[in-house]
């Protein structure tokens, strides 16, 4: 395989902003991409809408290349407009009852040995930087990276995410 050649980091899509529906990361250092089959939901998705409370940002990989191990790393803004070349803090998830008010990652795998689940905090946090906005081609770019920590205290490092994608 010709990216056995390359580092983790080598693996990622380019940091681009033409709408090339990419996205990746590093998760503990391995590189994450988007791949397995769409059959039960897209490898990569993405979002960035308005509603009565607000502008709402999601964006998803989810690895599906192994049966039995489903891995997803997800971030997402509420409720608001997004402003290009400005950074946002990734942190508690929180909700007012009907919808999320906060930005926050996650990461998760799935699979018949039990679910692990891990999240932002306000002690574990991240960073999402936009890099394009445009709302004409409908193109959102960036850069994220965040800590999350499960329930038993386990801690995952999200590094060098990067996105360019079409909502």
């Amino acid at each position: 395989d010709k990216d056995d050649d390359k580092t983790p980091l080598e693996q990622l899509p380019p940091a681009t902003t033409t709408g090339a529906n990419t996205a990746g990361c590093l998760v503990n250092g391995q590189a994450f991409l988007p791949k397995g089959s769409s059959q039960f939901g897209p490898t990569l998705s993405c979002f960035y809408q308005q509603d009565k409370d607000g502008y709402h940002l999601g964006l998803s990989i989810n690895d599906k290349g192994n049966k039995s191990l489903y891995k997803t790393v997800q971030f997402a803004t509420n409720p608001i407009q997004l402003v290009e070349n400005t950074t946002y803090l990734l942190g508690l998830k929180t909700n007012n009852g009907t919808n999320y008010n906060s930005n926050f990652g996650e990461y998760y795998m799935l699979s018949f040995e039990g679910d692990k689940y891990y999240e932002t905090t306000n002690i574990y946090i991240g960073e999402l930087k936009i890099t394009k906005l445009d709302t004409q081609q409908r193109i959102i770019s960036g850069t994220f990276w965040f800590d999350a920590i499960n329930s038993d205290g386990e801690k995952v490092e999200i590094r060098e995410g990067r996105f360019d994608m079409r909502y």
